[in-house]
């Protein structure tokens, strides 16, 4: 559990969120930011057993933007970003690497691998690997 401690603490203070509870989640959410330099909004749509990698270092997720369930974010990615309008939707059992950039109102299918330090600004098709500044997407 302590690997992943980011997750539950972000988890928590969602639980708060979905309570109505005021001030709360928005104290959680800055001793995320503090304690492990990551940056997830307690508004933000997270499934289940979701990893963020070495303790969630580095990691921004846009308040707006929707992850799976089964996901791995290595360290120091980001996803959001003023790319477009909207945030990005990235589905179950999705692999980001580290220093990834996934930005803008795209949607990341299934089964999908982000290459590490990829710049993402298109949609990436389910079982589909996408490498690479900008990212190109390669079929499995």
């Amino acid at each position: 559990m302590t690997a992943n401690l980011p997750y539950y603490i972000w988890r928590l203070s969602n639980k708060f969120y979905s309570w109505h509870i005021p001030l709360i989640p928005f104290i959680i959410q800055q001793l995320l930011r503090f304690a492990f330099c990551c940056f997830i909004p307690y508004e933000t749509k997270i499934g289940q057993n979701v990893h963020l990698a070495h303790m969630g270092m580095g990691i921004v997720i846009h308040k707006e933007s929707v992850i799976g369930n089964n996901v791995q974010i290595n360290q120091h990615v980001t996803i959001g970003g003023r790319v477009g309008p909207g945030a990005p939707i990235i589905g179950n059992n999705v692999i980001i690497g580290a220093g990834a950039k996934v930005l803008g109102n795209i949607t990341l299918g299934d089964n999908v691998n982000i290459g590490a330090n990829a710049v993402v600004i298109t949609d990436v098709p389910i079982n589909s690997t996408a490498v690479g500044v900008p990212a190109r997407i390669i079929q499995r």
